[in-house]
């Protein structure tokens, strides 16, 4: 499973709270990750205008307060035009299941994707980085 959206949140999380130059090296190094692939997700989080490279130092700033990003302003940065599910092209139209799947599967497809979308926005990144002190208090 992909999981450039984990990583996205980890990045933003760190850019919001570290208190040191957000480099492309130190979120690979707390990623668990290389500095290139890092640098790929930045520029996905930059042309979504979520961050912004430092000037006169290698790291990155949010542009934006964590309350203002929500966790579907993430994802969409991070997959600009994914459809999460789709029924498959090509079913057999002379099955009796074939024939009615896509009638069917869309709706429900549509509706999932729907219900995803509200859960990730109604969830800002500060909702995010309180429950990460939460856990790391115990």
């Amino acid at each position: 499973m992909d999981t450039k959206f984990a990583q996205a949140i980890h990045m933003l999380v760190f850019i919001a709270e570290t208190d040191r130059v957000a480099s492309s090296q130190a979120l690979a190094s707390s990623i668990g990750t290389n500095a290139s692939h890092t640098r790929k997700l930045a520029g996905l989080l930059k042309q979504a205008r979520l961050i912004d490279s430092q000037q006169g130092k290698a790291g990155f700033i949010l542009l934006k307060p964590t309350t203002a990003i929500t966790l579907a302003d993430i994802y969409s940065a991070v997959y600009p035009d994914k459809q999460l599910f789709a029924a498959h092209t090509d079913p057999n139209p002379e099955c009796p299941v074939g024939k009615h799947i896509g009638q069917v599967l869309a709706p429900t497809f549509t509706r999932i994707e729907q219900d995803l979308e509200q859960a990730l926005g109604s969830r800002t990144l500060r909702d995010f980085i309180a429950e990460l002190y939460d856990a790391a208090r115990g």
